[in-house]
């Protein structure tokens, strides 16, 4: 399985979090320079970046820094890359996550690493793989709907 690039994730996450209604312009445009420049930074030099940081602090920079004045809610759950996962471990995760946003009435729900935990590093991704990857994103989005109010408009990423 190739790697997949952190600040093209980010790219992916900045462009989202942009059209989401709750961003300023110029919040983005911001972002994608202080991106381009770590990406050719990244490229000169072995500087890794931690997702998840940067993640939330992308997200702080979008959405605001108080949770309580978003007008969209955001939750980030990252899949740790452990050898073996039980849908009971995923669903306290994922209701976890859910309950922080209870009460909201726009959300973002993030997933992160699920595709690095299914397929461990230095093995191939394989069609069972894919299958099983497949069913554990299916049964995130329904767990994810189940534990959403009526009125929550809801967003699934799996990055």
């Amino acid at each position: 399985m190739a790697d997949r690039d952190p600040v093209e994730q980010l790219r992916i996450l900045n462009e989202l979090l942009a059209n989401s209604g709750a961003s300023a312009p110029e919040c983005a445009t911001h972002a994608r320079h202080a991106l381009d420049f770590f990406s050719n930074e990244q490229a000169s030099a072995s500087i890794q970046i931690s997702l998840c940081e940067c993640i939330d602090r992308l997200a702080c920079l979008h959405l605001g820094v108080a949770a309580e004045t978003r007008e969209l809610a955001f939750a980030h759950w990252h899949v740790p890359t452990i050898e073996h996962f039980s849908p009971l471990w995923i669903r306290q995760a994922i209701v976890l996550e859910m309950k922080k946003l209870a009460g909201c009435r726009a959300a973002l729900l993030l997933v992160t690493g699920l595709r690095e935990a299914v397929g461990a590093e230095g093995v191939y991704w394989t069609r069972k793989r894919q299958q099983h990857y497949d069913r554990i994103r299916t049964w995130i989005d329904a767990l994810a709907c189940a534990w959403a109010t009526r009125s929550l408009q809801l967003q699934v990423v799996v990055l």
